[in-house]
């Protein structure tokens, strides 16, 4: 079996879901995570959802999918004898994650402390709502409020109602992998420095990084982008666009007109204009206007939604699948609405191996799980094992 990028490298974790994926990240590389799990496990053993279990017992889903390739020990950190088996634990190890789920501030710093004390290289992590040293340091706060505050919710929803969190805590996953990121650029400099570092993660200021060129919209344009929908004005327009579309059995993602999406957007157009007159769908309306050119913004209302009624139905006609291999065929910038079954069925993650088989015999669980997110030549990632066990203190002695 071939050795992974960390072999060799020693993690400890102290985590509930932010850290548990930072852990994931570092375990899939190679490294060896060990979880420290209070008596009776983790908390997280129990988010929603679960999923049966052999034995008729339940698990969730999040901790057993951001939990693979790790082991876990019970260490009771309230008392003196767990804190002595921290301190010796931690002499040994490379890289400490914790998040504020599980430990909050001072916690944090007594372990830290504790920690460091033992072993002045070593690389402690933390990951917080809103990171250290200002108003809201100690603060704790959900998923929602994170994608709240960091600009998510702003954007997602139409916008004449309330707006939407994505379903996935997705802020508390950016956290951690980005988290994951900065432990190895702290690591980098330990091997040429010798030098250990505490990292502070942000979990707001990773969901903003995400938000792309949404974040320069009021610097560049003056004035913020507006959250929208299926139909909605992208970034410099004044008008509305439709971008979701029904198709005869699902929903694409489109952008056919308007938007400034420049030279690329003219071809896509283009392309798409000659498969519709092909099919016997054309229409005055289609060249009426040079969509994508430098008048776009100047076009009326009235004459986008024309367009957009005869482009709904020609897209109407066409199966998901058929769309895709077109678009994919003459650079039609057009993407599937996936559900999670489209997601594990799509044939370029197949094609690429993205999925490989887990056989969790102890929990009565043969799947599929995503597990190739990077591919390294010389250093592959770890094949999936389980998640860990419950552990107790007698077992760890």
């Amino acid at each position: 079996m071939t050795a992974g990028a960390l072999a060799g490298l020693r993690v400890l974790e102290i985590s509930h879901q932010a850290g548990a994926v930072c852990g994931r990240v570092l375990a899939d590389l190679g490294a060896e995570v060990v979880k420290l799990e209070p008596p009776g496990g983790e908390p997280a053993r129990s988010i929603v959802p679960t999923i049966p279990t052999a034995g008729g017992g339940e698990t969730s889903a999040f901790w057993l999918a951001f939990n693979l390739n790790k082991t876990s020990t019970c260490v009771a950190l309230d008392t003196d004898e767990g804190l002595a088996q921290f301190h010796a634990m931690a002499k040994e190890a490379d890289i400490i994650v914790t998040d504020w789920e599980r430990c909050p501030v001072t916690e944090m710093d007594r372990l830290a402390v504790t920690a460091r004390a033992a072993n002045p290289a070593l690389i402690w992590v933390e990951i917080l709502p809103f990171g250290r040293g200002g108003p809201y340091e100690g603060y704790p706060a959900t998923d929602t409020v994170l994608q709240a505050l960091g600009g998510h919710l702003y954007l997602n929803g139409d916008i004449d109602r309330p707006p939407v969190r994505i379903s996935a805590p997705v802020g508390l996953v950016q956290g951690g992998a980005e988290a994951a990121s900065a432990a190895l650029m702290a690591y980098y400099h330990r091997l040429r420095s010798g030098e250990g570092q505490r990292v502070d993660v942000s979990t707001q200021a990773c969901i903003v990084w995400t938000l792309l060129n949404s974040t320069m919209i009021a610097q560049i344009l003056g004035f913020n982008e507006s959250r929208g929908g299926a139909i909605r004005r992208e970034r410099a327009n004044r008008f509305y666009t439709r971008l979701v579309w029904e198709t005869r059995d699902g929903f694409v993602y489109f952008g056919p007109v308007g938007g400034g999406g420049g030279a690329a957007r003219e071809k896509s157009y283009a392309n798409l204009m000659k498969w519709m007159r092909e099919d016997g769908f054309d229409d005055a309306i289609l060249t009426a206007h040079d969509w994508n050119g430098d008048g776009q913004f100047l076009i009326p209302q009235a004459e986008y939604d024309a367009v957009t009624a005869v482009i709904a139905r020609f897209i109407a006609t066409k199966a998901t699948d058929e769309l895709m291999a077109r678009a994919v065929a003459e650079r039609i910038l057009l993407a599937p609405v996936s559900s999670i079954a489209d997601v594990f069925a799509n044939p370029h993650f197949r094609a690429r191996g993205l999925y490989q088989p887990l056989d969790d015999a102890a929990r009565g669980l043969a799947v599929e799980v995503p597990s190739r997110w990077a591919r390294l030549s010389r250093t592959p990632l770890a094949a999936p094992r389980p998640a860990p066990a419950v552990p107790t203190l007698e077992t760890t002695r």
